[in-house]
């Protein structure tokens, strides 16, 4: 039985870092991937079999498989099941990222990431963007704010707003390193798109957070068409730090359900 695994401090030196029963589900199966013993064109074991087999609950393999998925290493069909897919090198680094960043207790490595690249681009973007760039920033917030009013009534409509948010969050940022010029900005942005995606997801599935992200998109926006490289910062660091919050309520909400689940009698 997986159980969640916590952190072990002795003076400045971790020797135990905590551990979701969801990290451990995507661990089992990118081991399952990696090693080969399931094959780009095989089915992954069912779910029925993955909640038997590592005494998980079904929260925990279905959002392991939506990570995997995302990251584009399956493929989940209907009728089907999870089939693997040729796995890209820049696939199984998103995936050892997920991985790892799962190990955090106090912060999400990749937000850490992004105060140190993201405040920078924005200033920049603030310095450099051109009335095409804030075009084409006013045409992402104009989807972000036709994906809020998506009818969220049924399941399908539900899956639908949470992947166009989380698609349209990864297109904003894109947008504003794309405005800095700089090439290498670009591509680092483009290199951890797949698990800002990936997280933007898990983020906006909390009341509100999506709403709060377009408010703080469009701050951010008007601080850049100002030309305001200070001002630009500041909204930035105030987007990530609400993100960073979003983060730690959901882990903690996941870390909760999932103990309750696979204590079930």
């Amino acid at each position: 039985m997986l159980q969640d695994v916590f952190t072990v401090v002795v003076g400045d030196k971790i020797l135990i870092q905590r551990q979701t029963i969801t990290a451990q589900v995507i661990e089992h199966l990118l081991g399952l991937i990696k090693s080969g013993q399931v094959k780009p064109g095989e089915r992954m074991p069912t779910e029925k079999q993955l909640t038997e087999e590592l005494s998980v609950s079904r929260t925990c393999v279905r959002e392991a498989m939506k990570s995997l998925e995302s990251l584009q290493l399956i493929k989940v069909r209907p009728r089907v099941g999870a089939v693997v897919l040729e796995p890209s090198p820049t696939a199984l680094i998103n995936a050892d990222h997920l991985s790892a960043s799962a190990y955090q207790q106090r912060t999400d490595s990749l937000i850490q990431f992004r105060k140190i690249l993201e405040l920078g681009l924005a200033m920049l973007a603030a310095e450099m963007s051109t009335e095409e760039d804030w075009a084409k920033m006013r045409a992402i917030l104009a989807d972000h704010e036709r994906a809020i009013k998506i009818d969220r009534s049924t399941p399908e409509g539900d899956a639908r707003f949470y992947k166009e948010v989380g698609e349209i969050n990864v297109r904003f940022h894109k947008a504003i390193a794309e405005a800095t010029r700089n090439p290498i900005a670009i591509l680092v942005l483009e290199a951890i798109s797949e698990p800002l995606a990936t997280r933007s997801r898990k983020t906006n599935e909390m009341p509100g957070v999506a709403e709060a992200g377009l408010r703080e998109h469009w701050t951010i926006y008007r601080a850049i068409r100002e030309r305001n490289p200070e001002k630009s910062r500041n909204a930035m660091r105030a987007h990530i730090q609400s993100a960073e919050r979003a983060a730690r309520a959901t882990q903690a909400d996941e870390a909760e359900i999932e103990m309750s689940l696979v204590h079930l009698p």
